[in-house]
């Protein structure tokens, strides 16, 4: 009897020791498929909601949140008109509302201190959109392709299908509703992006263009720097997708 009560004990023990097993290895696998370089959950992201309602910016209303991937951008988006000058670091805005029928918003940020032709990735301190300038890195571009955008009690997704530097009076900003308007617009933001990227974009898509300014060129170059995604469509896969050098990446001189 002692004999068969040791064996049992011996038997609840390993058991016990492989259900802990599994779980950790449930969890592990949680971790890896939900989230990014930067240890945030994109993939099944949390509503912004209650953090958009408590943070207040006066004489602004907070319509968004937006987080991008690899980078510690995780910041509100306000609606402004008087408040970009003022000096303050921790949030992001838009000038143009949604207003139904258009295809396109874009959200600005400043970037004061990362603007030498060898931007820092994740430098202590960047705030706003000064870690924008990490996507000139290919290494860092073909690791990280998804942003997210919380508004109005949803989470969305969306794929960066192009990156590129413009002059100031170029389009980084305008909302963009007819269609061979739009087929443009998404023609021009690939023959100019530093990447080819493997996404399928049109003009049925959402797009979303994040923009700042930068000296990468100095004061008499391009001025503006600009990345385009498109909203993930329903069904599709949330995966690692193809990035290559585009014909436009030499002029960066990185290497």
């Amino acid at each position: 009897m002692k004999k068969q009560d040791k064996t049992q004990r011996k038997f609840r023990k390993g058991g016990t020791i492989l259900v802990a097993v599994i779980i950790l290895l449930i969890i592990g696998l949680m971790i890896v498929i939900g989230s990014n370089s930067n240890g945030k959950d994109y993939y099944s992201p949390a509503s912004k909601v209650e953090q958009m309602k408590s943070t207040i910016i006066e004489d602004s209303e907070t319509i968004g949140w937006i987080n991008v991937q690899g980078t510690d951008i995780d910041y509100p988006v306000v609606y402004e008109t008087n408040l970009v000058y003022q000096g303050l670091k921790d949030y992001l805005w838009l000038s143009n509302r949604y207003i139904e029928g258009n295809n396109r918003i874009a959200i600005f940020g400043h970037n004061i201190r990362n603007v030498s032709s060898k931007p820092l990735i994740k430098e202590k301190g960047h705030v706003r959109f000064e870690q924008l300038l990490s996507f000139v890195y290919y290494d860092f571009a073909k690791d990280n392709l998804y942003i997210q955008y919380s508004h109005d009690n949803k989470d969305e997704l969306y794929k960066i299908y192009a990156i590129g530097f413009y002059e100031q009076d170029e389009d980084v900003g305008d909302s963009l509703t007819d269609s061979e308007e739009i087929k443009e617009y998404i023609k021009d933001a690939k023959e100019n992006s530093i990447y080819d990227y493997k996404v399928s974009v049109n003009e049925d898509d959402f797009l979303i263009s994040l923009a700042t300014c930068t000296r990468f060129f100095g004061a008499d170059g391009k001025t503006a720097f600009r990345i385009d995604a498109r909203k993930v469509r329903v069904g599709e896969k949330i995966n690692k997708y193809r990035v290559q050098k585009s014909k436009n990446y030499d002029m960066l001189n990185l290497e």
